[in-house]
């Protein structure tokens, strides 16, 4: 896949406040990336930086092959009183958008039978979906949506997970979305990116299957050594403490990190493949 769109170093602060520090990453076109982190992580603030809700950053943001963004970064307001299809007609007027567009992404959306209803009567996952269908109105390349699963029941997280994947497979439109509900992202992405602090501290890729990442898991009596060793080789370290390493490889791998670790006369007591849930290595990466 080609690369939608790049960040490179880029780093925001707000008078004593380091907000991002130094953030790269690319998206591919047509994949959902998952942008995960605790509160006060920086999270919004890169989706409003992508947006251009927000100017004052150093870095580059790289949207030379980019034709619009579409965004959803806080809950959608509505006029309550008018349907779902003169909402969203309404700002089909401000993009300069006909009515077709907008009947066309009601049906997408799966709103085709409640395009007559009073938004009022809505539920939160049906406004998710509205919200969504309005950030869809400029057939954009990319999609920026902020926790657009929050505050919904099993029902609605499901309904908009399946949409969101549905919008990927059959626009191809690269969508980037935050949630603290890892289960449900790691059910939607392609990759997740986790962030920390206003740093971007682990990179995951779920290969297509969208469900586990497999990892090795390493033990040795000097995990601090095998750690340093693999960092200095380049190798995905993906957690550590005082009984194991966990490293993301390939298994055409697993040799040479045994040979590797050897030459350095570090002792293994155990190397074999484990499965690392999104949340099991959110959990780790985030502890202090």
């Amino acid at each position: 896949m080609s690369c939608a769109l790049r960040v490179n170093d880029v780093s925001k602060r707000a008078k004593d406040f380091q907000i991002l520090n130094h953030v790269s990453f690319e998206l591919k076109r047509g994949e959902i990336v998952g942008l995960i982190g605790p509160n006060g992580a920086g999270k919004t603030s890169i989706m409003k930086i992508l947006v251009g809700l927000t100017r004052n950053y150093t870095g580059e943001v790289d949207l030379s092959g980019v034709r619009d963004i579409g965004c959803m970064i806080e809950t959608p307001n509505f006029y309550p009183y008018n349907t779902g299809y003169q909402n969203l007609m309404y700002f089909a007027g401000l993009n300069g958008v006909g009515k077709k567009k907008a009947k066309e992404l009601l049906e997408l959306l799966g709103l085709t039978d409640a395009a007559d209803k009073n938004v009022k009567a809505y539920s939160l996952g049906m406004r998710q979906r509205l919200g969504i269908a309005q950030a869809l109105l400029k057939d954009p390349d990319v999609l920026v949506l902020d926790e657009p699963t929050n505050g919904l029941d099993p029902e609605g997280i499901y309904e908009v997970r399946e949409y969101i994947r549905k919008i990927a497979d059959e626009k191809n439109i690269t969508v980037l979305i935050s949630s603290h509900l890892l289960g449900e992202l790691e059910k939607m992405c392609d990759r997740a990116i986790m962030i920390k602090k206003g740093e971007v501290i682990q990179c995951m890729d779920f290969h297509g299957d969208r469900k586990r990442q497999i990892a090795y898991v390493i033990e040795s009596l000097d995990t601090e050594a095998v750690e340093r060793i693999l960092r200095e080789n380049r190798y995905q370290v993906l957690s550590q403490n005082e009984k194991e390493v966990r490293i993301g490889i390939s298994e055409e791998e697993k040799n040479d990190v045994a040979k590797l670790l050897a030459s350095h006369n570090v002792v293994l007591t155990g190397l074999y493949e484990a499965s690392e849930t999104l949340e099991d290595t959110f959990l780790e990466l985030i502890k202090d």
